[in-house]
């Protein structure tokens, strides 16, 4: 019997772990302490990113790029210089070539973090 109660509870540790990793994957809200400005990039941001990657994301990213362009625009409580510039090639790059946009949407990515936590760079 020793062994059903092992294969048990290594079952259910197993669920339970998936469990977890399943609701890390679908986007699973994380608080954050950001300024209001960048709390409202970060809004528009978020689900953009989180999103499969993919054409179906390409096409959104490249749809919302300009409203992220606004949002980056309204950025007062830091320096908002690089992560505009990164949105300026993102854009150029959805004009160019829509599909790949992967690499250009990283670099908006890693300038939002940049600005959001200065310190942590």
């Amino acid at each position: 019997m020793p062994g059903t109660h092992t294969k048990l509870i290594v079952a259910i540790a197993t669920v339970l772990f998936a469990g977890s990793a399943i609701g890390e994957g679908m986007g699973e809200r994380h608080m954050h302490s950001f300024a209001k400005d960048v709390d409202a990039f970060h809004a528009a941001l978020a689900p953009l990113w989180h999103a499969p990657a993919g054409k179906e994301r390409a096409q959104n990213v490249c749809a919302q790029a300009p409203r992220l362009e606004s949002l980056a625009r309204e950025v007062h409580s830091g320096d908002a210089k690089p992560l505009l510039s990164s949105i300026t090639a993102l854009q150029a790059q959805c004009r160019t070539n829509p599909a790949d946009i992967d690499a250009a949407f990283s670099q908006v990515h890693e300038a939002f973090h940049h600005l959001a936590m200065p310190n942590r760079h």
